[in-house]
């Protein structure tokens, strides 16, 4: 499988939750997901030509988790990865454990997060989104208020008149409405 066919992202170790959604979905459209979940049976050892295809698409499905994965991260699979079920335990259990120290390096990530003048606002949403998608998947969710006022709290002083302007209402505005408002800024900045 092509991932650029895709636009696949690669996994980098920041960005799991992400990539666990699309690399799944690459798997479901190419037929492979049973090979990670399990439903896919062995097929009786005196068939040798289901035998064959049966491999060769265990065989892609391994290789499309992998090909999806940073280089730098390749020591988390071990010396020889063979099954793409055992691989995909492997990153989740790296990447999803539910320890406390987790929890505190995602809410360190969250704290730290801050839009700087000029970058994008697309991508500094993606990544608090990304954080919040992990905190979730790893037992730490955050309400919606949380999340607009993290969210509002990490934009610069370029933005004061539009925070002092969600904060006039009386409700805390929902989130979809403040990244709606934010890519808005963005949209009207770039064709000044």
């Amino acid at each position: 499988m092509d991932q650029h066919r895709y636009n696949q992202v690669v996994l980098n170790g920041a960005n799991y939750a992400t990539w666990k959604i699309q690399c799944r979905m690459a798997l479901m459209k190419e037929g492979l997901w049973g090979f990670v979940n399990g439903l896919e049976k062995i097929p009786a050892a005196d068939d040798e030509e289901a035998c064959h295809k049966y491999q060769m698409k265990k065989d892609r499905a391994l290789a499309t988790i992998v090909l999806a994965i940073d280089p730098a991260l390749l020591y988390v699979l071990g010396d020889d990865p063979q099954d793409p079920s055992v691989v995909w335990k492997k990153l989740n259990d790296q990447f999803q454990k539910r320890s406390w120290a987790n929890k505190l390096d995602l809410r360190r990530k969250l704290y730290s997060l801050k839009l700087k003048e000029k970058e994008s606002i697309q991508l500094h949403v993606k990544a608090m989104m990304e954080i919040f998608q992990e905190l979730a998947i790893i037992g730490d969710p955050m309400e919606e208020e949380d999340r607009v006022v993290h969210l509002l709290a990490s934009l610069p002083k370029s933005f004061d008149m539009l925070v002092t302007a969600l904060e006039a209402s009386t409700e805390v505005p929902k989130l979809d409405v403040v990244i709606e408002r934010l890519l808005h800024e963005e949209r009207k900045a770039k064709t000044k």
